[in-house]
């Protein structure tokens, strides 16, 4: 559930720091907020490497993608129906297993506390057992821009 009442209007609000105020070149828009479970790639790695019953190295950008791969499929397959996806400004850095979503108008390094917040709920119940099961154990629910 996307929390708005604490969040000002993005395009209203007078920000006392030094957060661009609008999307430019510099700080392109962004149409939406996620929330899931974020977790670095190390988890992912190790994840993957349990579900594929071989060694991945995190370091090695091929073992990051076969991990996040084998993820993918098995986030976004029945029962669970979430998503999982990458984000930040450096590929196969942080992921997050996405449970909720909302069209949003705003940009790159805008002000944080103008980006509404999500609650976690049922969805987040069911992301919490999966991730539980499969062994991850380093997570963190976040709202993000995407």
């Amino acid at each position: 559930m996307l929390h708005e009442a604490s969040a000002p209007n993005p395009f209203n609000a007078q920000s006392q720091t030094s957060y661009p105020s609008c999307p430019s070149l510099k700080n392109p828009p962004r149409h939406s907020v996620v929330g899931g479970y974020v977790i670095n790639n190390a988890t992912c790695v190790a994840w993957g490497s349990r579900i594929i019953m071989r060694p991945l190295d995190p370091k090695i950008r091929n073992d990051s993608i076969a991990a996040f791969c084998v993820i993918m499929r098995k986030v976004e397959a029945k029962p669970y129906h979430a998503c999982f996806t990458m984000f930040g400004p450096e590929s196969y850095k942080q992921y997050m297993v996405v449970t909720q979503s909302a069209p949003f108008r705003g940009w790159k390094g805008m002000d944080p506390e103008l980006i509404p917040r999500f609650e976690e709920g049922n969805r987040e119940a069911v992301a919490r057992e999966l991730l539980e099961a499969e062994g991850v154990t380093q997570y963190e629910f976040r709202t993000e821009l995407y």
